[in-house]
């Protein structure tokens, strides 16, 4: 009874230290992600880039994310790649969450596809990507999505001129 006891206060007193996550050097790994993804992207084409980066439990906003998930979801939302379309991306600003297993990057995206007039069409917008640690310790995104610029606001019609205010008597 007393070694126990003796094993219960010591145990009691004795309590685990864990080191906090360096979260420069998260920031920094999730960063080189959305680095990595972009390059990868432009190498071997988008639909390939996405789905390597891609969490198993990955969803889209804008597809059902209770019915796609994971690789469907990449494939419902990417398609398969187009012949002359390019897509670039660069993180503006990464964060990590505290316990440093999710970090996210936003930033600018460009587009660039062929028109039906022959000319080259380019949009930009943001984009947002949600990264999670993996059990081996690598990034997937679980998340991304993006929004297109608005666009410009057209110029106000030039005013009528005023009537001639009539002569005075």
């Amino acid at each position: 009874m007393k070694k126990s006891i003796l094993l219960l206060s010591l145990l009691c007193c004795v309590t685990p230290s864990f080191a906090a996550p360096d979260k420069a050097k998260l920031k920094a790994e999730v960063a080189s992600m959305e680095d990595a993804f972009c390059a990868m992207a432009k190498a071997q084409g988008i639909n390939t880039a996405f789905a390597h980066f891609a969490a198993p439990d990955v969803a889209f906003i804008d597809t059902d994310p209770r019915k796609f998930r994971g690789p469907a979801a990449v494939q419902e939302r990417m398609g398969p790649d187009q012949p002359g379309v390019s897509l670039t991306w660069s993180a503006y600003f990464t964060d990590v969450s505290d316990d440093g297993t999710l970090g996210y990057n936003y930033g600018r995206f460009e587009s660039r596809r062929p028109g039906r007039d022959g000319q080259e069409v380019v949009r930009g917008g943001w984009f947002l990507s949600i990264w999670k640690r993996q059990p081996d310790g690598s990034w997937k995104y679980v998340m991304d999505t993006g929004v297109p610029d608005r666009p410009p606001v057209p110029p106000a019609p030039p005013a009528a001129p005023a009537a001639p205010k009539p002569p005075a008597n």
